[in-house]
């Protein structure tokens, strides 16, 4: 079995965090299948869920992989917003977070914005 060094069932979840965030496997599963960039992903989304962003920013920047670091950044922002309050968080989190992101990726990031 694998050895991460750090993952989700280590940060005390809670049953509700486990069904919101999609965290069904068992920690033996987890550790089998999980790699660790998905286990850092997986810590940043559940930070983020906690509304910890600065923890969560800590794992988003342990992410080896930029090119899926970035993807997930895409993919949290998200590109469709239903409420003045959705676009705000999205414009919040990409300020935030802009600056955790490999330099090759923040130029792409603001040429999708325009």
């Amino acid at each position: 079995m694998r050895k991460l060094n750090e993952t989700v069932h280590d940060h005390n979840l809670t049953d509700e965090e486990r069904e919101i965030l999609g965290f069904t496997m068992s920690e033996e599963e987890y550790l089998q299948f999980t790699s660790e960039d998905a286990a850092l992903v997986d810590l940043f989304r559940l930070y983020l869920h906690r509304e910890d962003w600065a923890k969560a920013k800590e794992y988003f920047k342990r992410i080896k992989n930029k090119e899926y670091q970035f993807e997930i950044y895409l993919m949290t922002i998200g590109d469709c917003f239903f409420s003045d309050e959705e676009m705000e968080w999205a414009r919040k989190f990409s300020e935030y977070f802009r600056d955790a992101l490999a330099p090759e990726f923040i130029r792409k990031e603001v040429e999708s914005e325009e």
